[in-house]
């Protein structure tokens, strides 16, 4: 098996399914696999660096451990010929294959049943249109549409009240399939900061939205991601959540090897 050096990327999959990477809380964001964001996670860490990337992945789950590496271009094979059983030697051994980051078309769509709220009419039709456009692939027609729900809502209810919430989660999710990690790192900001006044920092809600404003911030470009810190670490600051400190310096790790990239 070959070795695998010290600053290897750590991958934990606990035997519940919640993830962390390099001890930071990690969530695949609406409509893409755990193992589908992980890869993607470490693609864009090694694009991010310009040079390879090594993982070690601990999945409790499935029940083996493996290290991988991840290149520049995508690509991705394992280092030690085949995982290593943690507990039953005769399961099968996963291979990794060269993987392209998750596009949108391969997204699931943004469900049917949203929102959450019921909205009054005619929002309530006007944000089932929007999610009709996104299911198309017409982002840009869908993210305006919905943008000028979020504002005709914030002017009557407010920025914080339950129904424009409930547009801003189409919104978010709009932004993560048209892969506007910018954008999405600030609306799920947001949004996180919004559930934590309503429900507090332990509910889901919150947490998922904490979750998706850190994958979002993970898959931007690195000068974006450098510029960026201090608002993810505020918010992570701010919403006490599981390995909260974890995170923040799993992101100053992030930041310090984009500067030595530099």
């Amino acid at each position: 098996m070959n070795a695998i050096p010290p600053d290897a990327v750590q991958v934990r999959i606990t035997s519940d399914g919640i993830c962390f990477i390099d001890e930071e809380y990690f969530t695949p964001p609406p409509g893409v696999t755990l193992n589908e964001a992980v890869l993607a996670h470490l693609q864009l860490e090694a694009a991010a660096l310009e040079m390879p990337l090594r993982a070690v992945i601990q999945d409790e789950q499935a029940q083996y451990t493996t290290s991988i590496q991840v290149n520049t271009d995508g690509t991705s094979h394992p280092l030690n010929g085949e995982a290593q059983a943690l507990n039953n030697p005769n399961l099968p051994q996963p291979t990794v294959r060269p993987t392209p980051p998750p596009s949108p078309h391969t997204a699931d769509p943004i469900p049917a049943d949203r929102p959450y709220e019921p909205l009054p009419e005619p929002y309530r039709g006007r944000l089932a249109a929007a999610c009709a456009t996104a299911n198309q692939d017409r982002f840009r027609e869908a993210a305006h549409d919905a943008d000028q729900l979020l504002a005709e809502l914030s002017t009557q209810y407010g920025p914080s009240h339950l129904y424009t919430l409930a547009v801003g989660l189409v919104r978010g999710d709009i932004a993560w399939l048209a892969q506007d990690y910018r954008y999405g790192l600030q609306i799920w900001i947001f949004m996180a900061r919004s559930w934590h006044l309503h429900v507090g920092p332990q509910h889901g809600s919150t947490v998922r939205a904490v979750g998706n404003a850190l994958s979002c911030w993970c898959r931007l470009q690195p000068e974006d991601a450098k510029a960026s810190v201090p608002h993810i670490v505020k918010l992570l600051q701010d919403i006490a959540i599981p390995n909260g400190d974890s995170a923040v310096q799993a992101i100053n790790r992030r930041a310090q090897r984009i500067v030595l990239a530099n």
